[in-house]
């Protein structure tokens, strides 16, 4: 085991992904925040999508306004799935104080869309002849928000896989949840996307991944609950362990020394510093 001053050896294909673009340094979910999180050896941008009224796929933590991230106090309606997209481009988000993220820059910014995302990274990639990130997109549903806060989660799945069909990024996207019924409904389909098991509660991985149809591609724990026996036994049936959210480099370093597959984290910036 590595002492916390020795370099770790990071497999060349570690999936480093950025948590919410790259939350420890800029506005989370937000287009700068994405593209600031490429300057990083970042190989996956990790995201949180919900859907606006018009049926626009929003990339947002909560199907809501925060005011802890968002100048939301005047609104009437702070409930994405009852605003268009247009409305909610207007409310001003970024400028906010952060006590857990110091380190945080504040940036006047808005909730972006899915599309906004793709075509920003796009777009700053081929200027900087940098090749795409992959794009892990959790879709945030739970059964009580059904009709209220969001649609049906057919209706939900399937506007989210026709805007990634759209933006001809199937092929390099990871679908994740903790929502089970929106993974199954997800696996359904024919498509070359790949599906990621999220769970904060620890216990066997395999007895939690039985609501699943079939096994996920990606087990992603939350980082404190997992060991090495699981990842090894993970291993053994070709499910790779990417846990979450991992922002120290003493936990960086003891779970690559475990074997995981990659580690989300809010702070790219550490990642240089393990070599």
């Amino acid at each position: 085991m590595n002492t916390v001053n020795e370099p770790s050896v990071i497999p060349a294909n570690f999936d480093w992904q950025g948590h919410r673009g790259c939350r420890g340094l800029m506005p989370e979910n937000s287009v700068v925040g994405f593209i600031h999180a490429l300057q990083f050896p970042i190989k996956t941008l990790e995201l949180d999508v919900v859907l606006s009224k018009d049926s626009v796929v929003i990339v947002s933590h909560e199907p809501w306004f925060s005011g802890e991230i968002c100048a939301c106090d005047s609104l009437k309606e702070n409930n994405l799935f009852k605003m268009t997209y247009d409305e909610i481009k207007e409310v001003t988000c970024g400028l906010k104080k952060q006590q857990r993220f110091a380190e945080q820059k504040l940036i006047k910014t808005f909730k972006p869309s899915l599309i906004d995302v793709v075509n920003g990274v796009k777009s700053y990639c081929s200027k900087n002849n940098l090749p795409l990130p992959q794009f892990n997109i959790e879709l945030k549903s739970k059964p009580e928000w059904d009709n209220e806060f969001l649609p049906d989660p057919k209706s939900f799945v399937e506007q989210v896989y026709k805007t990634i069909r759209f933006l001809g990024i199937e092929d390099i996207s990871i679908i994740q949840s903790f929502d089970p019924r929106v993974l199954n409904l997800f696996q359904k389909m024919s498509s070359t996307l790949s599906f990621a098991f999220l769970t904060e509660n620890g216990g066997n991985p395999l007895g939690q991944m039985q609501v699943l149809n079939q096994l996920p591609a990606i087990y992603s724990p939350y980082y404190e609950t997992l060991n090495k026996n699981q990842i090894d036994d993970l291993h053994k049936l070709n499910i790779k362990v990417i846990p979450w959210t991992v922002n120290d480099h003493k936990d960086m370093r003891k779970l690559i020394d475990m074997g995981v597959d990659g580690i989300i984290t809010d702070y790219p910036n550490l990642i240089e510093e393990l070599k």
